[in-house]
Protein backbone atom coordinates (compact mmCIF):
# COMPACT_ATOMS: atom_id res chain seq x y z
CA UNK A 1 0.00 0.00 0.00
CA UNK A 2 3.04 2.22 0.37
CA UNK A 3 2.34 3.63 3.76
CA UNK A 4 5.42 4.52 5.18
CA UNK A 5 7.50 2.26 2.16
CA UNK A 6 9.94 4.82 1.18
CA UNK A 7 13.18 5.48 2.86
CA UNK A 8 15.66 8.22 2.28
CA UNK A 9 18.59 6.63 0.99
CA UNK A 10 21.82 7.55 2.57
CA UNK A 11 23.01 9.72 0.21
CA UNK A 12 19.34 12.05 0.26
CA UNK A 13 20.70 16.07 -0.18
CA UNK A 14 21.04 17.39 3.37
CA UNK A 15 17.95 18.95 4.77
CA UNK A 16 17.27 23.18 4.06
CA UNK A 17 15.03 25.11 6.84
CA UNK A 18 11.83 26.91 6.65
CA UNK A 19 11.81 30.37 8.70
CA UNK A 20 8.76 30.49 10.94
CA UNK A 21 8.97 33.97 11.79
CA UNK A 22 7.09 35.53 15.00
CA UNK A 23 6.21 31.82 15.82
CA UNK A 24 4.11 31.68 19.19
CA UNK A 25 5.84 29.00 20.66
CA UNK A 26 8.80 29.64 23.63
CA UNK A 27 12.27 28.59 22.39
CA UNK A 28 14.56 28.01 25.09
CA UNK A 29 18.60 27.14 24.53
CA UNK A 30 19.68 23.07 25.38
CA UNK A 31 20.65 24.34 28.45
CA UNK A 32 17.25 26.09 29.48
CA UNK A 33 15.04 23.45 27.45
CA UNK A 34 14.09 20.57 29.79
CA UNK A 35 11.65 19.26 27.30
CA UNK A 36 14.32 17.97 25.00
CA UNK A 37 15.31 15.64 27.36
CA UNK A 38 11.82 14.73 28.07
CA UNK A 39 11.00 13.35 25.38
CA UNK A 40 11.37 9.75 24.73
CA UNK A 41 8.61 8.61 22.53
CA UNK A 42 8.96 4.86 23.23
CA UNK A 43 5.54 3.93 21.73
CA UNK A 44 6.31 5.42 18.33
CA UNK A 45 9.86 3.73 18.61
CA UNK A 46 8.75 0.55 19.27
CA UNK A 47 6.20 0.83 16.59
CA UNK A 48 8.99 1.97 14.29
CA UNK A 49 11.33 -1.26 15.37
CA UNK A 50 7.83 -3.87 14.23
CA UNK A 51 7.97 -1.83 10.92
CA UNK A 52 11.56 -2.23 10.06
CA UNK A 53 11.64 -5.71 10.73
CA UNK A 54 8.38 -6.72 9.03
CA UNK A 55 7.54 -4.25 5.96
CA UNK A 56 3.91 -4.65 5.56
CA UNK A 57 0.58 -2.56 5.44
CA UNK A 58 -0.25 -3.66 8.87
CA UNK A 59 3.06 -2.37 10.17
CA UNK A 60 2.99 0.77 8.35
CA UNK A 61 -0.44 1.62 10.30
CA UNK A 62 1.11 -0.03 13.37
CA UNK A 63 3.46 3.47 13.39
CA UNK A 64 1.15 6.17 12.38
CA UNK A 65 -1.22 5.20 14.77
CA UNK A 66 0.88 5.67 17.36
CA UNK A 67 1.23 9.78 16.01
CA UNK A 68 -2.03 10.40 17.72
CA UNK A 69 -0.52 10.88 20.87
CA UNK A 70 2.45 11.88 23.06
CA UNK A 71 5.37 14.21 21.58
CA UNK A 72 7.61 14.45 19.22
CA UNK A 73 10.70 16.73 18.42
CA UNK A 74 11.02 19.39 15.60
CA UNK A 75 15.28 20.27 14.99
CA UNK A 76 15.49 24.31 14.89
CA UNK A 77 19.34 24.39 15.36
CA UNK A 78 19.77 26.47 12.44
CA UNK A 79 17.17 29.08 14.16
CA UNK A 80 18.35 32.64 14.83
CA UNK A 81 18.35 33.91 18.03
CA UNK A 82 19.24 37.64 19.31
CA UNK A 83 20.30 36.36 22.64
CA UNK A 84 20.14 32.59 23.09
CA UNK A 85 20.49 32.65 26.69
CA UNK A 86 17.32 34.62 26.87
CA UNK A 87 14.88 31.94 24.11
CA UNK A 88 12.88 33.09 21.56
CA UNK A 89 12.06 36.56 21.04
CA UNK A 90 10.11 39.20 18.63
CA UNK A 91 12.59 39.68 15.78
CA UNK A 92 13.94 36.12 16.02
CA UNK A 93 13.00 33.22 13.99
CA UNK A 94 12.56 29.89 13.84
CA UNK A 95 14.32 27.51 10.83
CA UNK A 96 12.67 24.39 11.02
CA UNK A 97 14.68 21.29 9.26
CA UNK A 98 13.08 19.34 6.42
CA UNK A 99 14.68 17.34 3.54
CA UNK A 100 13.86 16.90 0.04
CA UNK A 101 13.36 13.05 -0.56
CA UNK A 102 14.27 11.36 -3.45
CA UNK A 103 11.34 11.78 -5.15
CA UNK A 104 11.81 15.80 -4.98
CA UNK A 105 8.96 16.06 -2.49
CA UNK A 106 9.43 18.01 0.46
CA UNK A 107 9.16 16.73 3.62
CA UNK A 108 9.33 17.88 7.34
CA UNK A 109 11.83 16.12 10.55
CA UNK A 110 10.30 14.66 13.40
CA UNK A 111 12.52 12.58 16.28
CA UNK A 112 10.99 10.44 18.49
CA UNK A 113 13.82 11.50 21.83
CA UNK A 114 16.78 14.02 21.73
CA UNK A 115 19.33 11.16 21.52
CA UNK A 116 18.14 10.14 17.71
CA UNK A 117 17.95 14.13 16.69
CA UNK A 118 21.53 14.05 18.10
CA UNK A 119 22.63 11.01 16.00
CA UNK A 120 21.20 12.37 12.61
CA UNK A 121 23.09 16.14 13.38
CA UNK A 122 26.07 14.17 13.63
CA UNK A 123 25.95 11.41 10.85
CA UNK A 124 23.81 13.42 8.29
CA UNK A 125 25.09 16.84 9.12
CA UNK A 126 28.81 15.79 10.37
CA UNK A 127 28.04 18.89 13.11
CA UNK A 128 29.60 18.30 17.05
CA UNK A 129 27.37 21.11 17.96
CA UNK A 130 24.67 20.61 20.28
CA UNK A 131 21.61 20.45 18.40
CA UNK A 132 18.62 22.50 19.35
CA UNK A 133 14.92 21.05 19.38
CA UNK A 134 11.45 22.25 20.27
CA UNK A 135 9.19 19.90 21.81
CA UNK A 136 5.60 20.00 20.28
CA UNK A 137 1.96 17.52 20.12
CA UNK A 138 2.83 14.93 18.12
CA UNK A 139 -0.68 15.75 16.40
CA UNK A 140 0.62 19.01 16.13
CA UNK A 141 3.87 18.02 14.04
CA UNK A 142 1.36 15.40 12.32
CA UNK A 143 -1.12 18.16 10.90
CA UNK A 144 2.61 20.50 10.14
CA UNK A 145 3.45 17.88 7.65
CA UNK A 146 0.17 17.58 6.34
CA UNK A 147 -0.57 21.52 5.97
CA UNK A 148 2.84 22.93 5.27
CA UNK A 149 4.62 20.39 3.49
CA UNK A 150 4.45 16.78 2.02
CA UNK A 151 4.86 14.14 3.98
CA UNK A 152 7.29 13.55 6.87
CA UNK A 153 10.42 11.31 7.83
CA UNK A 154 10.06 10.17 11.43
CA UNK A 155 14.06 9.54 13.19
CA UNK A 156 15.78 10.38 10.35
CA UNK A 157 19.50 9.01 9.55
CA UNK A 158 17.64 5.81 12.29
CA UNK A 159 17.93 2.43 10.66
CA UNK A 160 14.31 2.60 11.83
CA UNK A 161 13.30 5.76 9.77
CA UNK A 162 10.16 5.70 8.19
CA UNK A 163 8.71 8.41 5.10
CA UNK A 164 4.92 8.98 5.05
CA UNK A 165 3.25 11.58 2.35
CA UNK A 166 0.74 13.62 3.34
CA UNK A 167 -2.08 11.99 1.62
CA UNK A 168 -1.08 8.89 3.10
CA UNK A 169 -1.34 10.62 6.48
CA UNK A 170 -4.38 12.10 5.97
CA UNK A 171 -5.66 8.24 4.64
CA UNK A 172 -4.78 7.04 8.29
CA UNK A 173 -5.20 10.26 10.76
CA UNK A 174 -7.80 12.28 8.73
CA UNK A 175 -7.50 16.02 8.22
CA UNK A 176 -7.30 16.47 12.02
CA UNK A 177 -4.47 14.12 13.14
CA UNK A 178 -6.30 15.66 17.10
CA UNK A 179 -9.47 14.93 16.75
CA UNK A 180 -9.42 11.84 19.22
CA UNK A 181 -6.10 12.46 21.02
CA UNK A 182 -7.87 13.45 24.39
CA UNK A 183 -9.40 9.49 24.37
CA UNK A 184 -6.05 8.28 22.48
CA UNK A 185 -4.36 9.61 25.58
CA UNK A 186 -6.80 8.37 28.51
CA UNK A 187 -6.09 5.12 26.68
CA UNK A 188 -2.56 4.96 26.66
CA UNK A 189 -2.10 6.98 29.77
CA UNK A 190 -4.48 4.36 31.36
CA UNK A 191 -6.64 6.61 33.17
CA UNK A 192 -9.62 4.96 35.37
CA UNK A 193 -12.68 3.45 33.12
CA UNK A 194 -14.85 6.15 34.20
CA UNK A 195 -12.64 9.08 32.51
CA UNK A 196 -11.51 6.85 29.07
CA UNK A 197 -15.82 6.25 29.09
CA UNK A 198 -16.77 10.21 29.70
CA UNK A 199 -13.53 10.59 26.87
CA UNK A 200 -15.27 7.94 24.59
CA UNK A 201 -18.48 9.96 24.86
CA UNK A 202 -17.37 13.05 23.86
CA UNK A 203 -15.22 11.87 20.91
CA UNK A 204 -16.71 13.51 17.87
CA UNK A 205 -16.05 10.17 16.31
CA UNK A 206 -14.71 6.68 16.81
CA UNK A 207 -14.25 4.04 13.60
CA UNK A 208 -15.35 0.66 13.27
CA UNK A 209 -13.51 -2.04 10.93
CA UNK A 210 -15.95 -3.91 8.69
CA UNK A 211 -16.33 -6.74 6.44
CA UNK A 212 -18.36 -6.86 3.20
CA UNK A 213 -20.07 -9.77 1.67
CA UNK A 214 -21.05 -9.57 -1.88
CA UNK A 215 -23.06 -11.46 -4.60
CA UNK A 216 -22.41 -13.04 -8.05
CA UNK A 217 -23.06 -9.62 -9.55
CA UNK A 218 -20.14 -7.97 -6.92
CA UNK A 219 -23.01 -5.83 -5.09
CA UNK A 220 -22.69 -5.91 -1.34
CA UNK A 221 -25.56 -7.89 0.33
CA UNK A 222 -24.21 -7.64 3.72
CA UNK A 223 -22.00 -5.81 5.86
CA UNK A 224 -20.37 -7.43 8.68
CA UNK A 225 -18.64 -6.03 11.95
CA UNK A 226 -16.08 -8.26 12.90
CA UNK A 227 -15.85 -8.63 16.95
CA UNK A 228 -12.93 -9.07 19.60
CA UNK A 229 -12.95 -12.94 21.27
CA UNK A 230 -10.91 -13.38 24.19
CA UNK A 231 -8.97 -16.51 25.13
CA UNK A 232 -12.03 -17.24 28.12
CA UNK A 233 -14.60 -16.92 25.58
CA UNK A 234 -16.15 -13.92 25.61
CA UNK A 235 -16.79 -11.32 22.87
CA UNK A 236 -16.35 -7.46 23.21
CA UNK A 237 -17.29 -5.07 20.26
CA UNK A 238 -14.46 -3.19 18.76
CA UNK A 239 -13.66 0.71 18.29
CA UNK A 240 -11.12 2.55 17.42
CA UNK A 241 -9.71 5.92 17.78
CA UNK A 242 -8.34 6.41 13.83
CA UNK A 243 -8.63 4.72 11.26
CA UNK A 244 -4.84 3.53 10.90
CA UNK A 245 -6.10 1.57 14.49
CA UNK A 246 -8.47 -0.11 12.98
CA UNK A 247 -5.75 -1.07 9.43
CA UNK A 248 -3.05 -1.98 12.42
CA UNK A 249 -5.20 -4.96 13.50
CA UNK A 250 -6.92 -6.00 10.21
CA UNK A 251 -5.64 -4.71 6.95
CA UNK A 252 -8.39 -6.09 5.19
CA UNK A 253 -11.22 -4.14 6.98
CA UNK A 254 -13.29 -1.51 5.28
CA UNK A 255 -12.90 1.36 7.97
CA UNK A 256 -16.76 2.99 8.99
CA UNK A 257 -17.15 6.65 11.02
CA UNK A 258 -19.77 6.09 13.72
CA UNK A 259 -20.78 7.28 17.61
CA UNK A 260 -19.26 5.40 20.56
CA UNK A 261 -22.96 5.18 21.75
CA UNK A 262 -23.68 3.67 18.32
CA UNK A 263 -21.28 1.10 19.60
CA UNK A 264 -22.21 0.76 22.66
CA UNK A 265 -25.99 -0.15 21.79
CA UNK A 266 -24.63 -2.85 19.28
CA UNK A 267 -23.10 -4.23 22.04
CA UNK A 268 -25.45 -4.71 23.99
CA UNK A 269 -27.93 -5.41 21.60
CA UNK A 270 -25.43 -8.27 20.70
CA UNK A 271 -24.66 -9.44 23.84
CA UNK A 272 -21.12 -8.34 24.15
CA UNK A 273 -19.18 -8.61 27.73
CA UNK A 274 -18.16 -5.19 26.56
CA UNK A 275 -16.30 -2.19 23.84
CA UNK A 276 -12.82 -2.68 23.45
CA UNK A 277 -10.73 0.79 22.30
CA UNK A 278 -8.23 0.40 20.10
CA UNK A 279 -7.54 -3.91 20.24
CA UNK A 280 -4.10 -3.46 19.34
CA UNK A 281 -3.47 -1.82 22.74
CA UNK A 282 -2.60 0.01 24.59
CA UNK A 283 -5.87 -0.51 25.13
CA UNK A 284 -9.39 -0.36 27.28
CA UNK A 285 -12.11 -2.38 27.72
CA UNK A 286 -15.44 -0.83 28.97
CA UNK A 287 -18.04 -3.81 30.77
CA UNK A 288 -21.67 -4.07 29.50
CA UNK A 289 -22.20 -3.14 32.57
CA UNK A 290 -21.17 0.49 32.30
CA UNK A 291 -22.91 1.24 29.10
CA UNK A 292 -26.33 0.68 29.93
CA UNK A 293 -26.85 4.57 29.74
CA UNK A 294 -26.52 3.66 26.07
CA UNK A 295 -29.32 1.52 25.43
Amino acid sequence: MGIFSRKPKQDTPLPDTDAAHQAAAKVAPPSQNPDQQLVDNTLVQDALTVWVGNKSAQTMFEVVRQCATGSLLLDITNSTFADPTKGFQPGDSIAISHQIDNAGKKVLLAFTSQDRLNVYRSVSIGSDAQPISLSQPATAVIKQAIKDYEGIVIDASSLESCLAYDHEIFQALTEDPAVNEALKTAIVTRRPTAEILAAAEAAPVVWIGTREQLNEAGEVTHVYVPPANRADGSTLSAAFTSPAEVWAWGPDLKVRPTGFANVARAALLDGHTGVVLNLLGPSATIPAEDLRKFS
